[in-house]
């Protein structure tokens, strides 16, 4: 029995970058930085069960679009249940990898990541995957868009600010979650 419980958290940590659902903490500190006061276009990548999507359809305005991105249709009753508690928000499921998603200019004011980068590999050219994948967040906010991403450690933050040309705009730190966390504010 402890044997299997064992497996099940480094299944977890490995494909979903997590041991349990993020806190009510750590999801009001992302969240907290996007200004809902208008209509917005929103990207939320690896969603899990949805305590980041049931936040932001919580907050966006009727007038805001929520396109949630889960490569993992095992989460899909979860994200559906919540868009069918919200019938009047504009949210479409998407089950798949987030990077056909990205493929035109200035699509979205707000992406939110939950994806495990640490993850990926290193990022040590241009063809590596992270390096693509940060490229597309770049390239598919809008000017003065805000990317938000959270890791455990203090990991990436080199390889955002690499992609987007300068320093990442606010790192906080929320400790209580488990695992403790560092949440990245980048801007376009």
């Amino acid at each position: 029995m402890a044997i299997n419980f064992y497996r099940k958290i480094r299944r977890n940590i490995s494909e979903d970058g997590l041991i349990v659902s993020s806190s009510g903490f750590l999801v009001n500190t992302m969240v907290g930085k996007i200004d809902f006061s208008r209509p917005l276009k929103i990207l939320e990548i690896g969603s899990g069960k949805g305590p980041f999507t049931r936040e932001i359809i919580r907050r966006m305005s009727t007038d805001s679009t929520l396109v949630v991105c889960e490569i993992k249709s095992e989460y899909n009753p979860w994200i559906e249940r919540l868009m069918e508690e919200h019938p009047h928000k504009q949210v479409r499921l998407h089950n798949g990898c987030v990077t056909g998603l990205l493929t035109a200019p200035e699509l979205y004011d707000v992406i939110v990541s939950s994806l495990p980068l640490k993850n990926f590999t290193k990022m040590n050219d241009q063809n590596a995957f992270l390096y693509r994948l940060i490229e597309g967040f770049k390239f598919a906010l809008n000017n003065g868009g805000i990317y938000l991403q959270y890791q455990y450690f203090k990991s990436n933050k080199a390889d955002i600010e690499a992609v987007f040309g300068k320093e990442m705009d606010e790192i906080d730190f929320v400790p209580l979650n488990i695992l403790p966390a560092f949440v990245y504010s980048m801007t376009k």
